[in-house]
């Protein structure tokens, strides 16, 4: 099973969960039950100038990657000031608010695993009595985080040429940079980022776990279930486990996308490659 869609602005609107709970927050679905996935919820969220979420909690786990603009984000006891490239990993149970700020809008990626409960449905949102959003804060410094898991990555910090790519095996020359995972504290998904070179591809494979990638810039073409799709900035594309997918950049710029995995993936065989099953299959069949 798979889904192929795309943000458009046009989507984002009021979400009931948080009625009465805050100002200009609205939030639109990439991934979640209607598309066929029963772990990933995958939105864009955003925040009006001046709009504010009030202090909450889930109890489900929660990230999100600032796309643009900039906010004060309460996390626990702590704020800060965060803005494009700016991420953080928000456990469960784990209070925490919005407050944008600027002239513009702040618009983030936002995970959640397990799925969130679709409205009337039992709640997983819990909001704090009395309390409000932080009105400033200092700039997030990753490197002094207070225990709260939080961290940076632009493109800007992608190394130069062949540096910090994967040499071997299905994945070679892709730049793979985990944002979000079991060392970093996640304990029920993962949130990466990569970057496909022009002429880099990976092979027919599958997974037990569900992955869904937004797509940032450049273009990718994309297998999924024996289907073809071309996939551009704004693109949602979302396997289910057991769909056989392959990605290729056949443009001329580099394709880069965020990727996320619920849930975490097995200690072993993470990767399950046709080609690499038919070949064992004529070794030991000898067809």
């Amino acid at each position: 099973m798979h889904h192929f869609g795309h943000f458009d602005p046009a989507a984002l609107a009021a979400h009931p969960v948080y009625d009465g709970q805050g100002q200009g927050y609205r939030q639109a679905p990439l991934v979640d039950d209607k598309a066929g996935s029963v772990h990933t919820g995958l939105s864009i969220a955003e925040l009006a100038p001046g709009g504010t979420l009030n202090p909450h909690l889930h109890s489900y786990e929660e990230s999100f990657y600032v796309l643009s603009g900039e906010a004060i984000v309460r996390v626990n006891d702590q704020a800060y000031r965060v803005g494009p490239g700016d991420l953080g990993a928000l456990k469960v149970g784990t209070v925490h608010a919005w407050r944008a700020i600027g002239s513009a809008p702040v618009r983030w990626l936002q995970m959640a695993a397990p799925q969130p409960k679709p409205p009337g449905h039992e709640r997983d949102t819990f909001f704090v009595r009395n309390d409000s959003p932080p009105n400033d804060a200092p700039r997030l410094d990753p490197s002094r985080a207070d225990g709260n898991l939080l961290g940076h990555f632009d493109v800007g910090q992608i190394p130069p040429g062949d540096e910090g790519r994967i040499e071997a095996g299905g994945l070679k020359g892709v730049f793979l940079k985990w944002l979000i995972d079991e060392k970093f504290g996640a304990r029920h998904h993962r949130l990466l980022f990569i970057e496909y070179l022009p002429g880099v591809s990976i092979g027919l494979h599958d997974h037990t776990y569900e992955e869904a990638y937004f797509i940032l810039s450049g273009e990718v073409e994309a297998s999924m279930d024996g289907k073809k799709y071309r996939a551009r900035a704004g693109d949602v594309l979302w396997t289910g486990v057991g769909c056989v997918h392959a990605f290729a950049n056949t443009g001329r710029e580099p394709v880069r996308w965020l990727e996320t995995f619920s849930p975490q993936p097995p200690q072993e065989n993470v990767f399950r490659f046709m080609a690499e099953w038919d070949q064992r299959a004529k070794e030991l069949e000898g067809s």
